[in-house]
């Protein structure tokens, strides 16, 4: 079989199954439908706690449900401190030695210019 006899025969395969969907009101109906059965936050936090209850001591003591964000988060805190403190130490010594190369560099002079003017080429 050809690649256009393929093609043809998806796109009539394709074409069929189109004709099988429900159009864009029927979408919109079921989509309501669906949203209408869905628990609001209170029910599905009702759900999780039974859930965690259920579970056995050491399982629900690893949920990350029940830490708090500053233990979630306490290395990457502790890693940005280090690396403010070290980026800022870094800057007043490379402040500090700029400062210092300046004091030792001796005041740019101009090389002295010639007393004769020069000639022009023929």
């Amino acid at each position: 079989m050809g690649k256009r006899k393929k093609a043809k025969a998806l796109r009539a395969q394709v074409e069929e199954l189109a004709g099988h969907l429900p159009d864009r009101e029927e979408f919109a109906d079921l989509r309501d439908q669906v949203v209408d059965r869905l628990p609001d936050k209170k029910e599905l936090v009702s759900l999780r706690d039974q859930l965690i209850d259920r579970l056995p001591d050491d399982v629900s003591d690893r949920l990350p449900v029940e830490t708090k964000k500053k233990k979630r988060f306490k290395a990457v805190r502790r890693l940005a401190v280090v690396g403010l403190v070290a980026a800022g130490i870094g800057g007043v010594v490379a402040y500090l030695k700029a400062k210092a190369d300046d004091a030792q560099v001796p005041p740019y002079t101009p090389p002295p210019s010639p007393t004769d003017p020069p000639k022009p080429a023929v």
